[in-house]
């Protein structure tokens, strides 16, 4: 007779395998590896792995060394790191009888040397514990910097295990590639992290967020030394953690223990469709402190104080068909205005990624350029640039970049800036109705002058703009905008707008054609409709547009859909939702102050079915 625990296991399991079959949740694979990840709340294997006596070298085949700190000075280098402290980040509280103690890092025999002591560093919390990182919330006077995909990063540690005690080593994602160090969905991946209990295993794990949630893949791994445990407190081990696009990669002492294809679909009992890429500007951190993984209600041990985690070095290596330090416009649009003569009269700027110790030179034969002083955590390396004099508008201008890194690697870039001599003329009153899908949807067409970035329409008298979405095809702009009923009588404003600004508005008025025989309008795009059949759909506004922090999203009451639960979601120009929250119908206030600007899509959904949707502008 199976043991009551077993039987437990099995009847959990059957009970998420069921119900995870008739609810068809995220059409997982189910396969015999997700069945056995789900059932133990984790993947647990073992690898057999051998000590390697000797630090690898500094050389990688394939790879580029962009950043690396070998710990051989007296202290640690404020320049490469910032050390956590109260109030920075997370840590303004005692957490498990641990408080951060920027004291806890010392540089120690060539190694950096992160520890765990008693140290009461507020009332009622008896221990203290380390943490450095390649970024700071608080400390402004700190050049926050960070690493991107494809990237691979690799250190060499001793380590140790107490009950109640860990350290860890992580990936952090801050922001998005365009704007680092700003608010930003969850990303993270753990490199390792310990568990308190077992000097041989380490956890690995992706975190990421999906509907404003947070969702992970974690991996337990059990590391041997010919048949028996690998001491992790004992050995030197190399960690190695390679990420892209599509793959996440563990390394022990050179050896992959762990790949995650992020191209299949996340095992039925993670409530996510899919895995989130992991491209966002990360930083490095390293911590002691209570253990996050394993048994979390272990008690730490006064007698076991101190204990440190030792970090040989840290490199981070960038793949070699790929850029570490490209240029980045700011505003994503490559053009600067006519206008734009001297420092005083330029908003341009551009960027790049910005790394310790590395020596850039930005030329131009068309622009002057000078560093632009910004708050962390935003990327130091900006600049600023405005038109030479006796430089023609009306054409387009080379800026290079060089980059060299201390590690003797060197990387050149080169962007092209058109400059447009005046705002844009009047447009033409060209615009004719296109069908947008088979639903009998249609938007508005009209073909828009050379060297335009965006295009503005109106439906309230140039109250409110709504972006358009600008195409290119056979050297010809067009804008498309709107999405309106078969037979509506459309009256509109129209703008366009390059890097000098917008150009004078035009009003017109175009009838959409009569839907094709069979064709049904959709439910719920801006306005009160009806289908052949009569049912009205709901009424949706948002307000106001542009918007700066608060958004309100109304629905009106509905008597065939009240109980549906209704909720929000909000994605970016990259298609990343970036928002989620239930509503109720009628008016709800959305606070977005935490969104970057720039244009986003607004979708509401009844029962998981799209009911409203539009665009709007974040300033």
């Amino acid at each position: 007779m199976l043991p009551i625990f077993v039987l437990m296991k099995i009847l959990v399991f059957l009970a998420l395998f069921v119900s995870s079959v008739l609810l068809n949740n995220m059409e997982a694979q189910n396969t015999p590896w997700d069945i056995l990840y789900c059932l133990n709340g984790g993947e647990n294997k073992s690898m057999g792995i051998s000590p390697i006596p000797f630090p690898n070298p500094p050389e990688k085949p394939g790879w580029n060394l962009i950043f690396s700190d070998e710990f051989i000075t007296d202290s640690l280098n404020p320049e490469r790191w910032n050390r956590s402290t109260p109030g920075d980040d997370k840590y303004g509280e005692c957490l498990r009888g641990f408080a951060i103690n920027p004291k806890n890092i010392v540089i120690e025999n060539g190694s950096a040397k992160i520890f765990n002591s008693i140290d009461q560093q507020m009332p009622g919390c008896p221990y203290s514990f380390g943490e450095i990182k390649t970024m700071s919330v608080r400390d402004t006077a700190f050049k926050s910097y960070y690493f991107y995909a494809p990237g691979y990063l690799e250190t060499r540690v001793k380590l140790f295990t107490k009950t109640g005690q860990g350290a860890a080593c992580w990936l952090w994602g801050i922001g998005t590639p365009e704007n680092p160090g700003t608010p930003g969905p969850w990303n993270e991946i753990d490199v390792f992290e310990l568990n308190g209990v077992n000097n041989n295993i380490f956890n690995g794990a992706y975190h990421w967020t999906y509907n404003g949630t947070h969702v992970s893949q974690s991996h337990n791994i059990y590391l041997t030394n010919s048949g028996q445990p690998y001491d992790l407190s004992v050995n030197w081990t190399t960690f190695g953690l390679e990420w892209d696009t599509t793959s996440i990669k563990w390394f022990v002492n050179n050896q992959l223990v762990k790949e995650l294809d992020l191209t299949k679909i996340p095992p039925f009992c993670i409530p996510s469709p899919h895995y989130n890429q992991p491209v966002a500007p990360f930083c490095v951190r390293f911590n002691s402190g209570y253990n996050t993984v394993g048994n979390q209600s272990g008690i730490p041990n006064a007698a076991d104080f101190p204990q440190a985690m030792f970090v040989d070095y840290v490199r981070m290596y960038k793949k070699t068909s790929s850029k570490a330090s490209s240029i980045a416009i700011t505003d994503e649009q490559n053009q600067i205005c006519a206008t734009a003569t001297s420092p005083e009269t330029s908003q341009k700027t551009i960027s790049s990624p910005y790394y310790p110790n590395i020596v850039t030179s930005w030329t131009s034969p068309g622009f002057e350029m000078k560093k632009v002083l910004l708050p962390i955590p935003q990327p130091p390396d900006e600049m600023l640039i405005w038109k030479k004099p006796n430089i023609t508008a009306g054409q387009s201008y080379p800026i290079f970049l060089e980059a060299h890194f201390p590690s003797g690697y060197s990387e050149y870039d080169t962007i092209s800036l058109y400059i447009s001599p005046d705002v844009p003329a009047l447009p033409s009153d060209e615009f004719v109705p296109s069908q947008v899908d088979s639903q009998c949807r249609f938007a508005i067409k009209t073909p828009v002058h050379a060297n335009i970035f965006g295009c503005d329409y109106s439906l309230d008298n140039g109250l409110t703009w709504l972006p358009g979405t600008i195409h290119q095809q056979g050297g010809i702009s067009t804008c498309n905008f709107g999405t309106f009923k078969p037979g509506q009588q459309v009256d509109f404003a129209f703008r366009e707008q390059n890097s000098c600004g917008y150009s004078p508005v035009l009003y017109s008025s175009r009838t959409m054609p009569d839907p094709p025989t069979g064709c049904q309008w959709p439910a719920g795009l801006n306005d009160s409709v009806s289908n052949q059949t009569g049912t009205a759909h709901l009424l949706f506004s948002i307000r106001p547009n542009p918007v700066i922090n608060n958004l309100f999203v109304q629905l009106p009451p509905d008597q065939n859909q009240k109980s549906l639960p209704l909720q929000v979601e909000i994605f970016d120009v990259h298609a990343r939702l970036v928002f989620c929250e239930p509503i109720s119908r009628g008016d709800t206030k959305l606070d977005l102050s935490r969104l970057t600007p720039g244009t986003y899509c607004i979708l509401v959904l009844a029962n998981n079915a799209i009911v409203c949707k539009s665009v709007f502008l974040k300033k």
